[in-house]
């Protein structure tokens, strides 16, 4: 008889197996099927450690099938210290990657430096007044070390951080033509996303963030000896949470049965705090705690917030916010900047801040 540790296993794989089996039927090409590419996103915590042993297991059946299309699964990092050169090779996120290229035989991996944000064509450097920050050679982990110095505050930091790495796995899914983004996010960490979209003003384009479905990228080329750039193409590519029916808590009793993925996480030192006011909190950071201290009792919050998000409807206008990607709310943006969004010195300068979200321009100026 199977014990009450192998069904709560088999529970948690099964209802992620669903979720990435309706991956494979949304994008499936028209007639035989072909090989599924996927790129997830790997960040060494919970989640996404879960979504790799997730592809890893999937993998490891479809080569059993000879009859089944390929199954290419990429697992991508993206190391974020920015102490340290971006050619280096035996960093801590390195030294870590092996492990998990050992515990993964069937997931092929990858370690990109944050500074490759500098090189993505993505994101339109002359939105943020930063030209520079594009421009090939150079210092690029020094010039990115001095734009995150620059931001006003940690929320501006964390946002910006996150954005930055999602243009990373969007740039590297297109260029490697796959047929989905995969990130790992559970239903508690969807949920804090989209209050904490909410509270750095992208309400409006939260569906876009939150949902799985199609997401419109946009690319960018820069104009020789300008500061401007043009738009010169836009792509659709499907963004996927396989791990979104999954509570947080869910997935920390999965690692805790399965000893081979409780040895990949590194020791948590933190300290879990009940004040959310402290002044090196970010916006991002106060709802993870939030979410994280009403997941037990009020489960059903939780799963509410994402649920309700899910029937909101992806209003398109047709116009991209040049620095997170999203959709813009034109209307929306001017009531909610206020005088922020008035206060330009020069034409060029009101031109490019009317290009952004009203989050962005937040994040980026205060």
């Amino acid at each position: 008889m199977p014990s009450y540790s192998d069904c709560f296993v088999d529970y948690i794989e099964d209802k992620a197996g669903r979720r990435l089996g309706a991956v494979g039927r949304d994008t499936r090409p028209q007639g035989r099927p072909g090989p599924r590419r996927y790129l997830g996103g790997l960040s060494f915590g919970p989640s996404s450690t879960v979504m790799v042993q997730l592809l890893d297991i999937c993998a490891r059946f479809y080569l059993s099938k000879k009859s089944s299309p390929a199954f290419e699964p990429l697992a991508v990092h993206v190391d974020t210290d920015l102490s340290h050169p971006a050619d280096q090779e035996d960093g801590p996120a390195q030294r870590l990657l092996s492990k998990y290229r050992e515990r993964f035989p069937n997931v092929s991996f990858e370690c990109v430096h944050l500074s490759r944000i500098c090189a993505v064509k993505t994101l339109d450097w002359s939105a943020l007044g930063c030209p520079h920050m594009g421009e090939p050679g150079g210092d690029r982990v020094g010039r990115l070390q001095k734009y995150f110095d620059s931001l006003p505050s940690v929320t501006s930091r964390a946002d910006i951080l996150r954005l930055f790495i999602r243009h990373i796995l969007l740039d590297l899914a297109l260029e490697r033509s796959y047929s989905a983004l995969l990130l790992g996010h559970s239903t508690s960490a969807l949920a804090a996303l989209t209050f904490a979209e909410v509270a750095n003003g992208r309400g409006f384009a939260v569906p876009w963030q939150i949902n799985d479905g199609p997401f419109a990228v946009c690319t960018y080329d820069a104009r020789p000896g300008s500061a401007w750039t043009k738009e010169v193409s836009q792509a659709q590519m499907p963004v996927y949470y396989p791990l979104r029916e999954l509570f947080k808590n869910e997935i920390k009793i999965y690692l805790d049965l399965v000893p081979a993925l409780k040895d990949l996480m590194p020791e948590d030192n933190a300290t879990a705090s009940n004040v959310v006011s402290h002044k090196d909190l970010s916006v991002t950071e106060v709802m993870e705690r939030y979410f994280d201290s009403v997941e037990g009792p009020q489960s059903g919050i939780v799963a509410n917030v994402v649920r309700t998000t899910g029937k909101l409807d992806r209003a398109a206008s047709g116009s991209f916010c040049l620095m997170c990607g999203m959709t813009l709310d034109k209307q929306g943006d001017s009531r909610w900047a206020g005088e922020l969004g008035d206060d330009a010195d020069t034409h060029d300068a009101a031109s490019r801040t009317a290009r952004l979200c009203y989050g962005c321009k937040r994040s980026i100026n205060g």
